[in-house]
C-alpha cells in the first residue's frame, strides 16, 4: 500500500469474497413440550435448506459497499425478471453450476470497475482459490489499475475483512428476513425470483457502513496494524513429543500395552476371547475395523505370536490352519490408488506485478506449445494407423487439381499410397500388379 500510495486512503482498499446463502435458513432456539410429552419433532415453518445460491460482495476500507454481484446456476431464463426490488446496481451471471469461475471472475472485475468512483489505481484484497488466478484476470485488472493481492491460503478466517465482520452479521439478518416471511406467510416458497429482493432486506438489517470499518480494523488490515495478529498464528502445526497435563506412565509398561488394556476393557469377554484364538490361529485377515485395531495394538504391544502361520499351543499343528494361497489372495482388501496430488501454484501476494504477469504469460505459452505438439503427435499415430499418411509423390493428403473426393492405389512393393491422379490416372485391374516409381528405381 505504501508502494502504490494508498496507505491513508481507505476508500481505495477494497476486499472480495463470496458466499452461499440457503433458502431454508437457519432457526432460532423456540419452547416447544419435550419428547416424552410430544410424538415426533416439534412443528416448525422452514424453506427448502437444499437449494442456495451464490453471492459476491465487495466492501472498501471506508465502509462503502459495491452492489451484489449474484451467480445463478444454468439455464438463464428468458423472460424471468429476478431484480424486482434488489439492491440498486446489482448483477447477475450465470455458471454451469451456480459457482465461481475464472470467466465469471472476470465479469466481477469489469462490475467493480463499473462501480469504483475512487480514483485510481485502487487495491483488491483476494483470497486464493484457482478461479481467482488466470492471466486474463491479471492483464484486464492491469489495464484498470486495479491491483490485485492475494491473501496468504488458510488465513482468510482471521486475514480477510468480509469473514471476520460482514458475513456473521448479514447471514444473521437474511435468517430474520427468512423467518419473518414464513411467519407472515407461511405457504410462501423462497425461490430465485424473491432471492434479489430478501437479500436487499437482508443487506439493510445490518450496519454495513460500520460493519465494513470494523472488518478491516479488527484484521489490522487498515489502519495497517502489525501487531494484530502475533506470529504464533502463522506458525505451522506442530506434534508434541512429550504429553503435556498427564501423570507419568509407570516404566514396566509402554504406551501401546496401556493403549491395549484400555482398548481391551471395553470389549466383551466373549468378543475379546474370539480376538485371542484368531490371533493364536494366526489370521491376518482384517474383516472388520474393531479387529483390525485389536491386532495392530496387540502386535505393538506384545510382538508378533506366531511367525509363518504356526500355532503356539501344544494342541495343533502349523498343518492343522495351513492356508491356501489362492484363498488368502481372495480375501485381502482391495487397496484404493492414491491420487496424485496437484501441483500448488508459486504465486506472489501482488499478483498484477509486472514481473508476475510476464511469468505468467510466459508459462500460458509454453503450456499452449505443448498441447500444440501434443496434438501433432497424436495426429501423425492416427493418420499412421489409418494407414493413408499422405501421398508419396505429391505429399499431401489431398491432390491440388481436385477438391472432391479421390481414389487411392497401394504399391505393392512398398505398401506406400499414391493419389490416382497423381501417378496419371492409371486404369488397373483387381488381378494387376501396381509398382509405384520408387519401386522400379
Amino acid at each position: 500500500m505504501g508502494e502504490i500510495g494508498i496507505r491513508h486512503e481507505p476508500e481505495k482498499l477494497f476486499n472480495m469474497d463470496e458466499s452461499g446463502f440457503d433458502f431454508g435458513g437457519k432457526g432460532e432456539f423456540v419452547l416447544a413440550p419435550t419428547k416424552e410429552l410430544m410424538k415426533g419433532n416439534p412443528p416448525r415453518l422452514t424453506g427448502n435448506k437444499k437449494e442456495r445460491l451464490t453471492a459476491a460482495f465487495c466492501i472498501s476500507a471506508a465502509g462503502a459497499l459495491i452492489p451484489p454481484f449474484l451467480i445463478y446456476p444454468e439455464p438463464k431464463p428468458i423472460n424471468a425478471t429476478f431484480l424486482d426490488n434488489a439492491f440498486p446496481g446489482t448483477e447477475i451471471q450465470y455458471t454451469k453450476k451456480g459457482w465461481m469461475d475464472s470467466a465469471t471472475f472476470l465479469l466481477f472485475l469489469r462490475h467493480l470497475d463499473r462501480h469504483i468512483l475512487s480514483d485510481r489505481p485502487v487495491v483488491l484484497l483476494i483470497d486464493s482459490v484457482s478461479s481467482h488466478m488466470s492471466v486474463d484476470i491479471f492483464q484486464f485488472a492491469k489495464e484498470k489499475n486495479i491491483e490485485l493481492y492475494r491473501l496468504l491460503p488458510n488465513s482468510t478466517h482471521f486475514l480477510q475483512p468480509l469473514d471476520n465482520g460482514v458475513f456473521g452479521g448479514l447471514k444473521k439478518s437474511w435468517n430474520t428476513v427468512l423467518r419473518r416471511r414464513l411467519q407472515e406467510d407461511p405457504g410462501a416458497k423462497t425461490t430465485k425470483l424473491v432471492f434479489a429482493e430478501l437479500l436487499n432486506k437482508a443487506i439493510n438489517g445490518i450496519d454495513m457502513k460500520r460493519a465494513a470499518v470494523s472488518a478491516f480494523r479488527a484484521t489490522g488490515t487498515f489502519p495497517i496494524n502489525k501487531n494484530r495478529h502475533g506470529p504464533e498464528i502463522f506458525a505451522t502445526a506442530r506434534s508434541f513429543e512429550q504429553e503435556v497435563g498427564l501423570p507419568e506412565r509407570s516404566p514396566q509398561k509402554t504406551s501401546a500395552q496401556e493403549a491395549m488394556e484400555v482398548f481391551s476393557s471395553v470389549l466383551s469377554t466373549p468378543v475379546r476371547a474370539h480376538y485371542n484364538k484368531r490371533m493364536l490361529e494366526g489370521c491376518d485377515v482384517e474383516t472388520s475395523p474393531s479387529f483390525a485395531t485389536y491386532r495392530r495394538l496387540h502386535m505393538r504391544a506384545f510382538g508378533p505370536i506366531i511367525e509363518a502361520n504356526a500355532v503356539t499351543n501344544s494342541q495343533s499343528t502349523a498343518a492343522d490352519i495351513t492356508v491356501s494361497t489362492s484363498i488368502g489372495d481372495c480375501c485381502q482388501l482391495p487397496m484404493a490408488t492414491p491420487r496424485p496430488r496437484r501441483r500448488k501454484l508459486d504465486l506472489p501476494n501482488h499478483v498484477t506485478s509486472p514481473a508476475h504477469i510476464k511469468s505468467m504469460c510466459l508459462k500460458t505459452l509454453q503450456k499452449a506449445r505443448k498441447l500444440g505438439e501434443k496434438e501433432k503427435k497424436a495426429k501423425a499415430k492416427y493418420m499412421a494407423a489409418k494407414g493413408r499418411e499422405t501421398c508419396k509423390l505429391c505429399k499431401r493428403t489431398h491432390p491440388k487439381t481436385s477438391s472432391e473426393a479421390v481414389d487411392w492405389i497401394a504399391c505393392d512393393v512398398c505398401n506406400g499410397w499414391f493419389h490416382v491422379l497423381c501417378v496419371g490416372n492409371i486404369q488397373i485391374t483387381v488381378m494387376e500388379e501396381f509398382v509405384c516409381i520408387f519401386c522400379k528405381k
